[in-house]
């Protein structure tokens, strides 16, 4: 069995891979690096807690330097699209996929609690939550896309496609994303796009294959999408502390990147005693071959 790394070690190697840089701007004087910045970052989503918490009581023992909360705070609204992109990709460590499924669940804004609640005579969220579409394969987030405001799901597919490192051959999505636009984006791309068709589906030439051609079989292993939605919301919660948009797509990229080296974990955790097992009972049957002989 490989030794398990620590989410420390795993964040540094994944930095270092990443080749981020001394500084992102050349401009005024500079006290911090953006690396030890980005590592701040990452392990404050790991554990789950504000920026006055983390500096408190976690930056010390894992940072060299402490910056100060308003520093690290500006920093992850700067973030720039093309670093958090890199960061992503990088945690995907699989190099085909079978089946794919994309879907979208609701993040809220404020984490109010249930007596705030009664207090004020509302049973929701003051503010309309935020819509998070993923790309999943097994327990991989491949690509996401996060919006202030809601709109349709079909919308969302030909981001989430283009930014995926891996696409799937085949890929799952319930009723909600019935268009026939939705399977050209696949079918262009020389993949496979399993949906169930609304009721009454009269217009689309692959609408139609759906709904005289559907297969149960593998519109079932559409739950790696619903798998991946409840476990980041488990892990991470179902709220943004951020404030601004810029702040919480970087706190839901963390906490994606965080989630795929979990899966990472998994995966070696979970292979090494099959393999050990498999290596002993192969030890096991050629010895009795040999016995027999």
């Amino acid at each position: 069995m490989k030794k398990k790394k620590s989410v420390i070690d795993k964040i540094n190697g994944l930095i270092q891979q990443a080749r981020v840089p001394v500084y992102l701007h050349h401009f005024g004087p500079k006290k911090y690096t953006s690396i030890e910045h980005c590592k701040a970052w990452l392990l404050k989503e790991a554990h789950r807690c504000s920026w006055q918490d983390y500096i408190d009581d976690w930056a010390v023992a894992e940072l060299e330097k402490v910056p100060d909360r308003s520093t690290l705070i500006k920093f992850v609204q700067r973030l720039p699209v093309w670093l958090k992109a890199v960061l992503t990709r990088l945690t995907i460590k699989i190099g085909e996929a079978e089946y794919g499924a994309i879907d979208s669940t609701g993040l809220s804004r404020t984490s109010a609690s249930k007596y705030y609640l009664k207090r004020i005579d509302s049973e929701e969220p003051i503010k309309r939550c935020l819509k998070l579409s993923l790309y999943t394969s097994k327990k991989w987030i491949l690509s996401f896309r996060l919006r202030a405001k809601w709109r349709g799901d079909p919308k969302d597919v030909k981001y989430l496609v283009r930014h995926a490192p891996i696409l799937p051959e085949t890929n799952c999505l319930d009723k909600g994303y019935d268009a026939n636009y939705v399977h050209h984006e696949f079918r262009k791309r020389g993949l496979f796009s399993i949906i169930p068709v609304r009721k009454g589906c009269r217009r689309g030439n692959y609408r139609k294959e759906m709904r005289d051609f559907f297969d149960y079989a593998q519109y079932w292993e559409r739950n790696c999408g619903e798998y991946n939605n409840a476990s980041f919301k488990k892990r991470f919660g179902s709220y943004l502390r951020s404030v601004t948009f810029r702040s919480q797509h970087a706190e839901v990229t963390a906490k994606v990147i965080l989630h795929n080296l979990k899966a990472v974990w998994l995966r070696l955790f979970h292979r090494s005693p099959t393999n050990r097992n498999v290596y002993i009972a192969d030890g096991l049957l050629k010895e009795n071959m040999c016995m027999l002989n």
